[in-house]
């Protein structure tokens, strides 16, 4: 297309300039638009869109159709996200097949696929439609010996280490797109496994293949589908940036999307003005605007791994990381820590908002937890801090295993608490190796101290971010001084040496088979657990019965296999693994 531009003609379009060989219809072909704000969107002779560029001519996502069927199909989709690295899209990757027999139901043999949706929605509690939405007639069979055979499509993400699929990480899937004609908004399944900013970039694929599907036609609105749905805020946020929500008689649309049986009721129309990101290697930041206001700034190569947004309206912002802007400059503040970076005028920004003052040294951020310096990290590394699921029958490794047993863990204990006088002694608290989710654990609210042994800084990193969020959300960033973060291969020895009310711990994989190394790690959690104290143990099945030896009681010892967190899991990734002897053990101090 770059040897023939000088070639090609241009022509109008609602967002820009188009420009296509002389002899072409300007909506069909080999094709480039030009938008008013400096992106290029490169259309390849199918007529679809296949690479979108910042100003600079940074990628921000590409994508490979196969037309040769009944329509444009997608075969895969990459897209780079802010701090530089790229994740995948491969439409259908995951299939998950099930069985079910009807051959003992009478007049089996006269079922028609109809028939079997509505069996469906009638098991699923949700319309026949839906079903029939997700599940075509090559997703739902009957064979001549009464066998239903059900095909559940969904949506891969990756994670593309080297940018290619030659090795993509499986990260997270969602409902099946129909990316050849955006028709609605998908369920996103394992969400807390996206890394930073694959959210947006996905949408800003989905809303950029919706406009091109929709120009020169009326707005197509579109509806939150899945089964089931799972509403959530953050879900809501995301939607708004790129879709503006309706609800019927003009009320508040986010109570009605928030109900999982509602959440298809909301609509959701075209935002005018939707975020655009640009990327400036030189200054090192990708700037995200919105309306010719910043949004959000991204620190390239910053350990940190929390961009600068704008303030909410209570003032704050995550982690504390603000951005402001004057007619020539950016701001970007972190606690005490202000930089300033010169505007570009590519950037199109035409709405200034100055921060205020910077905060006293009083005010506490995230770093307050680490007393000793916060964790030595690559951007990477930082960024990379989610807990992944292999989509196959790979076992789940063990920082990925405690986030299908936590809150089955914090159940048990609040059992324990209502049952006995335990919550009085859980003034002092001590966590070890529960690195992914140590701001489950962490209660602000209540009177307590907390000693956290982390063994994977960047996990330690990313929760301390987390609790610094809740804590500046519920006013209680006093208390962050209650919390001490520290390297477990420093002071395990110093920290055990004193006493707790509670102690959550962890034996690694890899002790499981060491039957001394485990027992002695049991024996120093009973020593530094008081009277009356409790532990949440994740061990291997034989620990229980070392238990009584060292003055614990027993009070729930659960194969993680057998827990409703992994049964959740499996309902999404049916080959899904855990180590077998993985147990969830509530332990009492004799």
């Amino acid at each position: 297309m770059a040897s023939h531009i000088e070639q090609c003609v241009a022509s109008p379009h609602p967002i820009g300039t188009l420009w296509h060989p002389p002899t072409a219809s300007p909506g069909a072909g080999l094709r480039v638009l030009l938008t008013q704000t400096g992106h290029a969107i490169l259309y390849g002779s199918h007529g679809h869109r296949i690479l979108c560029v910042d100003p600079g001519g940074t990628p921000l996502h590409e994508c490979a159709w196969d037309d040769t069927g009944m329509g444009p199909k997608l075969l895969y989709a990459r897209l780079y996200l802010d701090w530089g690295q790229w994740v995948g899209i491969k439409p259908e990757e995951l299939v998950n097949v099930g069985n079910l027999d009807l051959s003992k139901k009478p007049g089996w043999q006269r079922l028609t696929t109809k028939d079997l949706q509505m069996m469906a929605a009638q098991a699923l509690r949700v319309t026949p439609e839906e079903i029939a939405f997700f599940y075509d007639d090559q997703s739902m069979t009957l064979d001549a010996q009464g066998r239903v055979t059900i095909r559940h499509r969904k949506d891969a993400l990756y994670i593309l280490d080297d940018g290619s699929f030659a090795k993509p990480r499986f990260m997270a899937c969602m409902g099946a797109m129909h990316w050849g004609h955006i028709d609605f908004l998908p369920v996103v399944e394992l969400f807390q496994s996206l890394l930073p900013g694959t959210g947006s970039a996905v949408f800003e694929l989905i809303r950029g293949l919706y406009d091109d599907q929709t120009v020169g036609e009326a707005t197509r609105p579109l509806r939150y589908r899945g089964i089931p749905t799972y509403p959530s805020p953050q879900a809501f946020q995301l939607f708004s940036a790129y879709f503006v929500p309706e609800a019927p008689g003009g009320a508040n649309p986010f109570p009605l999307f928030m109900d999982p049986s509602r959440s298809g009721e909301v609509i959701w129309k075209p935002r005018p003005d939707t975020p655009r990101r640009y990327l400036d290697f030189a200054q090192g930041v990708c700037v995200t605007v919105v309306g010719g206001a910043v949004q959000k700034v991204t620190k390239l190569n910053d350990p940190v791994a929390i961009p600068y947004t704008r303030r909410r309206k209570d003032g704050g912002a995550p982690g504390g990381r603000m951005v402001g802007t004057t007619p020539t400059t950016l701001q970007l503040q972190d606690g005490e820590r202000l930089e300033e970076i010169p505007l570009r005028p590519e950037w199109g920004v035409t709405r200034t908002d100055p921060l205020p003052e910077r905060p006293p040294a009083s005010v506490p951020t995230w770093r307050v937890l680490f007393p000793e310096g916060i964790p030595l990290l690559d951007t990477k590394r930082a960024y990379c801090a989610v807990p992944l699921y292999p989509d196959d029958e790979t076992m789940v490794d063990e920082v990925a295993t405690l986030p299908l047993v936590v809150e089955h863990a914090l159940e048990n204990l609040d059992r324990l608490a209502a049952a006995t006088t335990g919550a009085a002694a859980f003034k002092s608290v001590l966590i070890h190796n529960w690195d992914a989710v140590l701001a489950e654990f962490l209660d602000l609210a209540q009177d307590r101290n907390y000693t956290v042994l982390y063994t994977r800084p960047e996990f330690a990193q990313r929760q301390a971010q987390r609790v610094w969020d809740q804590a500046a959300a519920t006013g209680t960033l006093a208390n962050l001084r209650r919390i001490v973060f520290l390297d477990a291969a420093l002071h395990q020895g110093a920290a055990y040496g004193k006493s707790y009310g509670l102690i959550y711990g962890c034996i690694p994989f890899e002790q499981y088979r060491q039957r001394t190394d485990c027992e002695r790690q049991l024996s120093a959690v009973s020593k530094a657990l008081a009277p009356q104290g409790a532990s949440i143990m994740v061990g291997p099945l034989w620990l229980g019965e070392v238990c009584p030896r060292v003055s614990l009681r027993v009070r729930v010892a659960d194969p993680v296999a057998e827990t409703p967190g992994f049964r959740m899991h499996r309902a999404i990734l049916p080959k899904a693994r855990v180590n077998p002897d993985a147990t969830l053990f509530l332990l009492e101090k004799m």
